[in-house]
């Protein structure tokens, strides 16, 4: 069965934390131009126990926020742009 579940509280606080359960999908889109965006994704690669071994985080931001974002448990994957939006694809690195 395919789910869906909305977290309510503040976001940095919860991805901070321990992750109670594993996502195979976190969407990230957060108030545009103040960098917010990295700053999850940051917490989820500090902590990529929030998603399963094959999940994804994808980060929906304006194009022109977009930067390289230094990370050791998320690997970049594609993007796509939809006019002024552009969805980032992030893969949890897999274990060799």
């Amino acid at each position: 069965t395919e789910q869906a579940e909305i977290k309510r509280g503040d976001a940095f606080t919860m991805l901070s934390g321990t992750a109670d359960k594993q996502f195979e999908y976190i969407y990230i889109a957060p108030p545009q131009y103040k960098q917010m965006w990295s700053t999850a994704l940051k917490l989820i690669d500090d902590n990529p126990n929030w998603l399963t071994e094959d999940g994804t985080a994808i980060v929906q931001i304006d194009p022109k926020e977009y930067e390289e974002v230094e990370l050791r448990n998320l690997v970049e994957g594609e993007q796509r742009k939809y006019g002024s939006t552009l969805l980032v694809f992030y893969d949890r690195h897999k274990k060799e």
